[in-house]
């Protein structure tokens, strides 16, 4: 497949586009601001201000600022159009809103394929490009030249939510740990020891002691009923007393720690209800 229409000229969008030309493939750009599109026509591209407008396709690739931007342009291009045509939505939307678009597609007939990017602009292209894919393994296999060229290409299966579920559960993971890094931060700047020499123990020590929390979760959640073995190491009772003295020592010093307290109190509520000599990710329980 060597000819896609790229829909969003963005600074996401933008990226995709310039992969995708950089790796010899034919792009169409449809975006509402041609200006955006300046750079890309300079080197060859074609654009169009719609799908209806827009030259025939191998498939069209989605990069939108919302689901709803992105479900509008897909209803309102002509049925004839998209009958038979592979989608690949890489914008950024909820399970709920990529199962609108499936059956958005499935409506007109598309192909779907999900898709979930989770690197920054400046790494699509690049080894460290990294995008998971649900949906269409027809749709998956047919268009993963292209998709290579964006980054290392992840199938998750035919779940169409599963790139979805993935993105936003691991972001969910970055952001609570950006908070924590912050109150960490803080703590080092009051303790005048420099943040540097932090920040290069952790790339250290931090994926050491994420393994065993990983490793874990995967085992123990596996089939999930609310039900835990005792811990053959570190209980919630252990964990919850570690954090008592992490947060002390951080508030002793004038460091304020809403992300500490936060999880100092989903420890307790799980031993509360019964789960102190369970391993920490029994505190799942205090959140469904």
């Amino acid at each position: 497949m060597k000819k896609i229409t790229v829909v969003g000229c963005g600074v996401m969008g933008s990226s995709l586009i310039n992969a995708l030309m950089t790796a010899g493939f034919k792009v169409t750009i449809v975006d509402l601001d041609k200006s955006r599109a300046e750079a890309f026509i300079q080197r060859g591209a074609d654009y169009a201000a719609s799908l209806k407008e827009a030259a025939d396709e191998d498939f069209i690739l989605l990069n939108l600022p919302t689901h709803q931007i992105a479900a509008s342009v897909i209803k309102n291009a002509p049925a004839e159009k998209l009958e038979g045509k592979i989608l690949v939505d890489t914008t950024t939307s909820s399970p709920s809103e990529v199962k609108d678009m499936a059956a958005i597609a499935e409506d007109r007939k598309m192909i779907h394929l999900d898709a979930a990017i989770e690197v920054y602009p400046g790494d699509i292209g690049t080894p460290s490009g990294y995008i998971v894919y649900a949906g269409s393994r027809q749709a998956f296999d047919s268009t993963e030249p292209a998709l290579k060229a964006l980054g290392k290409a992840v199938y998750l299966g035919e779940n169409i939510v599963g790139a979805s579920v993935t993105d936003l559960a691991v972001l969910q993971v970055h952001f609570a740990a950006i908070a924590g890094l912050a109150e960490a931060s803080a703590f080092c700047i009051k303790n005048g020891y420099p943040v540097e020499k932090f920040i290069d123990q952790t790339r250290e020590i931090l994926p050491i002691m994420l393994e065993g929390n990983l490793r874990s979760f995967a085992a123990e959640l596996k089939d999930y009923d609310r039900n835990f073995e005792d811990a053959s190491e570190c209980t919630l009772n252990i964990e919850a007393t570690a954090t008592e003295t992490i947060l002390r020592a951080m508030k002793s010093d004038g460091v304020k720690t809403p992300c500490g307290d936060a999880v100092l109190k989903l420890f307790k509520d799980g031993i509360e209800h019964g789960f102190g000599s369970k391993n920490v990710c029994s505190v799942v329980n205090e959140l469904i």
